[in-house]
């Protein structure tokens, strides 16, 4: 029973292939001891020869679950492709991780199946994923925090509205008060005859009146003690809400960072290059206002990585991004639009001032110093330029300077071509 259960889990087809691996180098090895004229040919000399053939040694080792030459590289090169566009999404404080699995990823003795060479990535996926539920729980818990201050704050505000509508009210009373002592002492000087019984009259609604007034007075104080206590606690509370207010804003500008910002280098992503191409488009064709769309990206980029490690591709990334920034106009925009590649769109700029542009970036980056360990890399790209048309869609655009950087890949690197530059040639190839 186990024999076949056994036999159920090989892979038939890798083990059909390994038999005839075998079978042939068992012939060859019989065939040659043959033309040796071994007259005793038995198992022990067919195995000596076997053991140091190398395509035997191969088939023996990959039956244990080893992975080829060709399998490990396979699995580096799809692992790395995975971390790049891990990179254009992941904040930046993940990206060391990304580096240390690239760093393993270049060990093939420390992954050893391809089921570790997934985990690995998965598991980055799983922390980023946990990070932004924590980030929106924070958000959350602000906001839930905001809430509960504004209703706080509101009860005060609350009891100090109605505690003025009161003393509305009061006064409105003492005003009438006073207004019906005043008429009474007019009736009475218009009927009173002696002066005696006026002049008493007159000291009682006096007396009366200003006792009105003491206690008009007494409750005016007692009532503005209340208003500045409720003032400074209102006070109090606005300015915790302020600094809430400022916390749930930088929190808000690290997620919109997070959002819109490449991770590895800093600059825009490809999200943040999606909408303002399409705003570039849109304005240009509304306002007909000349706009140029220029790709880059770094020449043997590949030979960089192979040579020196992806640590050093990373470097060279963020060295790029560094010097088109110090190159370019603040109001042109630079994203990262995935690997090597760099979009940059530069607004009121038209095809010929994007080649004069384009050339002066290209030697800027050509004649910069990029070195890792003392060791001067060459750092060059290679630039595709087109132009905003009225006609155009966001893949026109991208296409045509699309082609133009592999105009100028074609022609021999380092250097620039424009869309009148392309010629038929598919950029795929």
């Amino acid at each position: 029973m186990s024999s076949e259960i056994n036999l159920k889990e090989i892979d038939l087809a890798g083990f059909e292939e390994k038999v005839y691996v075998i079978a042939d180098e068992v012939l060859n090895i019989l065939k040659e001891l043959s033309r040796e004229n071994k007259k005793q040919i038995n198992s022990k000399l067919i195995a000596e020869k076997m053991f140091l053939n190398e395509s035997v040694k191969s088939t023996f080792i990959n039956a244990n679950g080893v992975s080829s030459s060709k399998e490990i590289n396979s699995l580096k090169e799809m692992s790395h492709t995975i971390l790049d566009k891990f990179s254009e999404l992941v904040p930046s404080h993940m990206t060391e991780n990304l580096g240390e699995l690239r760093e393993i990823f270049n060990n093939e003795n420390t992954i050893k199946s391809a089921k570790d060479w997934l985990d690995s990535p998965i598991n980055v996926i799983k922390k980023y994923i946990d990070s932004l539920s924590s980030r929106n729980k924070e958000l959350e818990d602000f906001l839930k925090q905001t809430m509960q201050s504004l209703v706080t704050i509101e009860n005060p505000i609350t009891s100090e509205l109605s505690s003025q509508q009161s003393k509305f009210r009061e006064d409105m009373e003492f005003h009438d008060s006073i207004s019906n002592y005043m008429d009474l002492m007019k009736e009475e000087c218009n009927i009173s005859t002696d002066i005696d019984s006026l002049k008493r009259a007159f000291l009682s609604r006096i007396e009366n009146i200003h006792k009105g007034i003491e206690i008009k007075r007494e409750q005016d104080m007692v009532r503005l003690k209340e208003t500045e206590k409720t003032i400074e606690e209102m006070k109090k509370r606005m300015d915790e809400i302020k600094r809430e207010a400022d916390e749930i804003r930088r929190k808000s500008q690290e997620v919109e960072l997070a959002t819109y910002c490449d991770a590895l280098t800093g600059i825009h992503n490809r999200k943040a290059y999606d909408e303002r191409i399409a705003e570039t488009l849109a304005h240009v064709q509304r306002y007909k206002i000349p706009a140029s769309l220029m790709i880059c990206d770094i020449d043997f980029f590949k030979k960089i990585n192979d040579t020196f490690g992806h640590k050093v591709g990373d470097l060279a990334l963020k060295k790029l991004a560094e010097l088109l920034k110090e190159r370019l106009r603040k109001n042109d925009f630079i994203a990262r639009y995935g690997g090597e590649e760099f979009a940059i769109i530069l607004p009121h700029t038209d095809l010929n001032g994007a080649i004069i542009a384009g050339e002066g970036i290209r030697a800027y980056i050509a004649k910069s110093v990029f070195s890792y360990k003392s060791q001067k890399i060459p750092l060059t790209i290679s630039v595709g330029i087109s132009f905003f048309r009225k006609e155009d869609t966001i893949d026109t655009i991208f296409e045509r300077a699309d082609q133009a950087l592999y105009a100028a890949k074609k022609s021999g690197r380092n250097q620039i071509k424009s869309e009148n530059d392309i010629v038929s040639a598919s950029p795929s190839e």
